[in-house]
């Protein structure tokens, strides 16, 4: 039953109004740039003072069950617990204080005087939670309790506009407009324009049903293995276990050449999960069908991995110790290694080719050719609404300037000073040995745009460079139909790597991986 339909039979058949968010099951469908990216069942339930709120959604490609409880009088938050990509969290909050136990990790954080929690993990029970919360609490701003880059930090919402059945918030920036039920506050939709972003109401039951198992999109299956795989552990040179996947092909009668790959940015595993799509592991399926030794590893602190979040030097110290674990393998050929980096990799590979002095080759999918710090803004100002382009622009170059001073803190602000400054022209023009460049045309986070300063540099430098571009590709090498645009939606539906960038690879291979045994 529609939930329009139960509050106009409240309106005509009682006198009382009806409650903050009424009891029952609502369906919401999460779609990014017009694709199904999630969908997520939350059951309301009102008891006393105190309201349960319940979620198993999927997002992403990734699964979620979470449980809330909510003052009913101020609908703030007063605790939380989240499953979420198998880490249990739990947030307990008095007042204007949270304390969060994620894992081994216990913190605190504070919201402003005026500003009630509300815990968001990018679901969408958190958001739901927005136009109740700014009712009952009188106030116009809120603090986000977000589960962010591996933890939880607090993020300041304000109320910019709002009018019966509408409210327009901003969160760092960003502007949202929840558009919800005005008797019952319960939410109809959230849009967020700068990211294609929307979530809808789909159904609303008054009965509260059993919470159902949150159901993630599968995985394209890898074709057949004529290869052999098993985990591994590297050690890095700090003590630190990596931990990995080795595949070497079944048949090889002397030793193969290999490849060692470098993960694009964020906690990514050595499958380079993105979404339900494993752009690492459809790689070595195919490399390792066509004779190469694939290393791929958890990136430091993720997956099975140990360590903390890594800065850029430290990324490329690990790619390093990887790169000596891989010569050291019986049966691969140390003299014929080379490097695969996708995004930050692709930025990281040609410092660690310059280090190493011995790489065969390296491959670039998708590389940055500006320093990081000017892709971050580009990419910022770009979603900002074209008239607030200057404002947004003058804001966040002030927010890096502080970041690159060392006066914000925090472990993915120091990954971002790490890279600040660093000019990937300057580094292709250094690199000893062939490269290979892969660009999507359609790639809409590193800019194609941008592709021939990478390569005008290392020309110049007479650099060993070849350069392919797939017009129709995405940024993880996903082909879309001719008239369609990349919006990131696409990233979370299952798919194959487009078979031009296998050709791309291969074609160079051959080339490359034989001017010498």
């Amino acid at each position: 039953m529609a939930l329009a339909a139960i509050v106009l039979a409240a309106a005509t058949s009682a006198p009382s109004p009806a409650p903050v968010v009424p009891d029952g099951t609502y369906r919401y469908e999460t779609r990014i740039g017009g694709r199904t990216a999630g969908r997520s069942t939350i059951v309301v339930r009102h008891e006393g003072n105190v309201v349960t709120v319940r979620e198993s959604a999927t997002l992403a490609g990734a699964s979620l069950v979470s449980e809330r409880t909510i003052d009913a009088s101020s609908f703030a938050t007063i605790s939380y617990a989240v499953d979420y990509l198998g880490t249990h969290a739990v947030v307990s909050i008095l007042g204007n204080d949270a304390t969060v136990i994620q894992g081994e990790t216990t913190l605190k954080i504070s919201a402003p005087p005026g500003a009630p929690f509300v815990v968001s993990d990018n679901m969408v029970a958190g958001f739901a939670q927005i136009p109740a919360t700014l009712h009952a609490s009188g106030e116009k701003q809120l603090t986000l309790a977000c589960l962010c880059g591996g933890g939880f930090i607090p993020v300041p919402v304000k109320a910019t506009a709002a009018r019966p059945g509408v409210v327009t918030i901003s969160v760092q920036d960003l502007a949202a407009t929840l558009t919800f039920d005005p008797r019952s506050y319960a939410l109809r939709r959230f849009e967020l324009p700068a990211q294609q972003l929307t979530i809808a109401l789909v159904s609303y039951d008054r009965q509260v049903v059993p919470l159902p198992q949150p159901v993630v999109p599968t995985p394209m299956p890898l074709p057949s293995a004529n290869y052999q795989s098993r985990d591994v552990a590297i050690a890095a040179d700090d003590g630190v276990t990596l931990a990995g996947t080795l595949t070497v092909p079944a048949a090889a009668t002397q030793p193969v050449p290999g490849f060692v790959f470098v993960h694009g940015s964020g906690c990514i595993d050595r499958d380079e999960t993105i979404g339900p799509n494993k752009v690492f592991a459809q790689l070595a399926n195919r490399l390792s069908n066509d004779g190469y030794a694939v290393l791929r590893y958890d990136k430091r602190s993720c997956g099975k991995s140990g360590g903390t979040f890594a800065a850029r030097d430290r990324l490329i110290a690990d790619a390093r110790d990887a790169i000596a674990f891989l010569r050291a393998q019986p049966g691969v050929d140390a003299k014929r290694i080379f490097v695969l980096g996708h995004s930050e990799g692709g930025e990281l590979a040609p410092s660690i080719a310059i280090d190493d002095g011995k790489l065969r080759g390296i491959v670039l999918l998708a590389p940055p050719a500006l320093p990081l710090d000017k892709i971050l803004l580009q990419q910022i100002v770009a979603q900002a609404p074209p008239a607030d382009r200057a404002a947004v622009e003058q804001k966040e170059s002030a927010d890096i300037a502080a970041i690159a001073a060392g006066k914000k803190p925090g472990a993915s602000n120091a990954w971002l000073r790490s890279s600040f400054g660093i000019d990937p022209a300057d580094l292709i023009a250094r690199v000893p040995c062939p490269i290979l460049i892969v660009q999507g045309g359609k790639d809409i986070q590193v800019l194609p745009t941008d592709l021939p300063r990478l390569v005008d540099a290392a020309k110049a430098a007479h650099r060993t460079v070849t350069v392919v571009t797939l017009d129709d590709d995405d940024h993880i090498f996903i082909k879309l139909p001719p008239n369609e645009p990349s919006t990131g939606g696409e990233y979370f539906t299952p798919a194959t790597l487009d078979p031009a960038l296998y050709a791309a690879i291969e074609d160079w291979l051959n080339v490359e991986a034989k001017l010498r045994p």
